[in-house]
């Protein structure tokens, strides 16, 4: 059983590893990066969202989520204007070369999810779904680090 768990352990920080590499990788052909399209995916069922709405949506610090708009801003993907309600606050929206781009994205990535699962025996077909969330639920939770409980030590 122990040579399972270490199978399970190094595949796991296999997938984590892959993940670092794919949001830091540069996009191709003047496409958006993961990490953009991540913060941009906010924008798909709304004309518009304030910076911090985004970042939590894509679960990055707003100034983390204000570096990347800047960046999208100046190839003219998103456009920033201050609300009508609240003068401070900036309302973030896609132009139509970003409404493309990230059309463009989110379809090449559904194929490709697709096509993954269609590769895929039906025994684990049927397994990966839940075995995605699970694993979703993992990362959030090691992402988050251990609770006080977790670093107390055996109980005497």
């Amino acid at each position: 059983m122990e040579s399972n768990a270490t199978d399970f352990v190094t595949a796991f920080d296999a997938l984590a590893q892959a993940v670092r590499r794919a949001r830091g990788a540069t996009a191709a052909n003047g496409g958006l990066t993961l990490s953009q399209y991540g913060l941009l995916e906010g924008l798909t069922a709304r004309p518009a969202a304030r910076v911090q709405e985004l970042a939590g949506d894509a679960g990055i610090t707003p100034s983390t989520a204000t570096r990347i708009l800047d960046a999208l801003e100046r190839r003219g993907v998103v456009r920033r204007a201050r609300t009508l309600e609240d003068r401070r606050a900036v309302a973030v929206s896609l132009t139509d070369l970003g409404r493309a781009l990230l059309e463009d994205q989110q379809d090449w990535l559904r194929g490709r999810q697709r096509a993954f699962y269609s590769s895929l025996p039906q025994a684990e077909q049927e397994l990966a779904p839940d075995l995605l969330l699970r694993l979703a639920a993992l990362i959030d939770e090691l992402a988050s680090g251990p609770d006080q409980s977790d670093c107390a030590g055996p109980a005497e």
